[in-house]
C-alpha cells in the first residue's frame, strides 16, 4: 500500500471523453473536467483534449488545488456517452511542468476512456 507522499506507479486518474462531429469538426469533450477541444480530425480533436486535460491536472497537483479540479459535463452529455456499447481506454503518462515541491503528489497515469459515436459505438 502508498503512503500519502509516496509515489506509486500504480496511482491513476480515469477520464471518460466523448468524440463527436458537429458541423464538419470532432468536439472531444472530457465529462469529469467539462474540458472541450475541437479540431478537424477525431484523432486530432483526443490527443488536444488529452493535453488540456494533463495541464489541467498538473496545474491543480502542482497548485494544490485539487478542490478546483473536477467540473462534471451537464448530463445529457454523460448520457451520450452511457448509450455507447464500446469505449477504447489509453494510458498516459502524466509528468509535470511545473516546479513540484516534495509534498506535490502527481499521479503518474491519465486512464482516457474514449467513446466516438458512429465508429467505436452505435449511439
Amino acid at each position: 500500500m502508498t503512503s500519502l507522499g509516496e509515489k506509486s506507479e500504480d496511482i491513476s486518474i480515469s477520464v471518460n471523453i466523448l468524440i463527436k462531429e458537429e458541423d464538419g469538426m470532432y468536439v472531444a469533450h472530457c465529462l469529469e473536467l467539462d474540458v472541450v477541444a475541437v479540431s478537424k480530425t477525431p484523432d486530432q480533436a483526443q490527443r488536444e483534449v488529452i493535453s488540456l486535460i494533463c495541464a489541467q491536472v498538473d496545474y491543480a497537483f502542482s497548485n494544490n488545488n485539487l478542490n478546483n479540479l473536477y467540473h462534471p459535463a451537464p448530463p445529457e452529455v454523460w448520457t451520450e456517452f452511457f448509450k455507447c456499447k464500446e469505449q477504447i481506454a489509453r494510458k498516459y503518462k502524466l509528468q509535470s511542468g511545473f516546479k513540484k515541491s516534495i509534498e506535490s503528489i502527481l499521479p503518474p497515469w491519465l486512464i482516457a476512456n474514449t467513446c466516438q459515436p458512429g465508429k467505436l459505438c452505435h449511439v
